[in-house]
């Protein structure tokens, strides 16, 4: 998948449009948009590890370190015109950290800096707007950001991506019904200039699968990968360079009480062969257990459930590789909306505008 992204980008650099991405973590969210005929020049994420991994996969410095919760606009600008020095930017993209707004976050802080983030965005957004005058945007969340409890935060976001200047539209898409071996249901909401498009129509992309992925057809035939150990390197680390994982000390691993499909708490959910994953969204010690109950996924396993394709590589140490895998955006949900706003306002057949 990712050599045919890049030969694709390399024979339609022409028609690309150029779009800056936001929280963009190790770059899975960008990778699809990129499949669907647009070229993300400028991306921002506050992980240095992951800005290295995006970079790394890439082979070029695309990705910049920057936290936007303190980043002037007027800095972005600059990053962006070093980079494109006669390319405007037609739209923005990304999923900004959704911790705060998780309803499995129940030690919720509102002075938590990630909470303000989506405002961030907005206001980001609506500057780049007035310098660039954007075609559209991408924001992307977890679905607890709808919830009662976040309701009133979630109308003041929508409001200020309205001011910024566009027309929202908002849906919930499931990674499952789009190629993707895991059940992971986030909101979207895809801004388009008001003044330019005021009377534009947008459909969300509709379920390409009614039978999703299971477990069993990424991982069912890989060999087993190397535990974690003081010292490892990613030398050591056959196969694949993120084929390890934690070594599995628990008694819960040899004594029975794990079985195929236990979800009791969040630290022992084991994943079934014939079904799609659970969330890839782990905290420190809650990486999914192996459908065999014997350890806990792979990174490198955890990367093929969220759709990264096979050859693509995270950086850092194994923690660094875990939070990356969590918070990435799986390339198909990124190539399917790419796709469908691409048909909506560029392609020659587009009859919404």
């Amino acid at each position: 998948m990712q050599e045919e992204i890049q030969n694709n980008i390399k024979e339609n650099t022409a028609q690309l449009k150029t779009v800056i991405s936001f929280f963009s973590g190790c770059g899975g969210f960008d990778l699809g948009f990129s499949s669907a005929g647009f070229s993300v020049e400028l991306a921002l994420d506050i992980d240095p590890v992951a800005a290295k991994s995006y970079n790394h996969n890439r082979g070029q410095t695309v990705c910049r370190v920057a936290d936007l919760a303190h980043t002037y606009p007027s800095t972005i600008l600059d990053l962006y015109q070093l980079k494109c020095v006669s390319v405007k930017p037609r739209g923005v993209i990304g999923g900004a950290p959704c911790q705060t707004f998780s309803s499995g976050n129940v030690h919720f802080n509102g002075d938590d800096v990630r909470h303000t983030l989506p405002r961030r965005y907005a206001c980001i957004l609506r500057v780049l707007n007035e310098e660039y005058d954007l075609d559209f945007f991408i924001f992307e969340n977890v679905k607890g950001i709808r919830s009662a409890k976040h309701r009133k935060e979630y109308n003041t976001i929508k409001r200020l991506f309205s001011r910024a200047g566009f027309k929202l539209f908002e849906e919930e898409l499931d990674a499952a019904h789009f190629g993707v071996a895991q059940h992971r249901r986030r909101v979207f909401l895809v801004g388009f200039n008001k003044v330019k498009y005021p009377n534009i129509k947008f459909t969300f992309p509709e379920a390409e699968t009614t039978v999703p992925l299971t477990v069993a057809s990424k991982l069912k035939d890989l060999p087993a990968p190397l535990f974690f150990k003081q010292g490892t390197k990613k030398e050591d680390i056959a196969f694949h360079p993120n084929h390890w994982t934690m070594s599995p000390r628990s008694r819960k691993f040899t004594d029975g009480s794990l079985k195929n499909g236990h979800k009791q708490g969040r630290s022992f959910r084991v994943l079934q062969w014939d079904k799609p994953s659970l969330t890839v969204a782990y905290g420190n010690r809650e990486i999914h257990v192996h459908p065999n109950a014997d350890r806990r996924l792979s990174v490198y396993e955890a990367m093929l459930l969220q759709g990264f394709p096979e050859d693509y590589e995270l950086l850092g140490t194994l923690s660094d590789q875990i939070r990356q895998v969590s918070d990435a955006i799986p390339p198909q949900l990124g190539a399917a909306l790419g796709k469908a706003i691409r048909e909506t306002l560029y392609d020659w057949n587009s009859k919404n505008i």
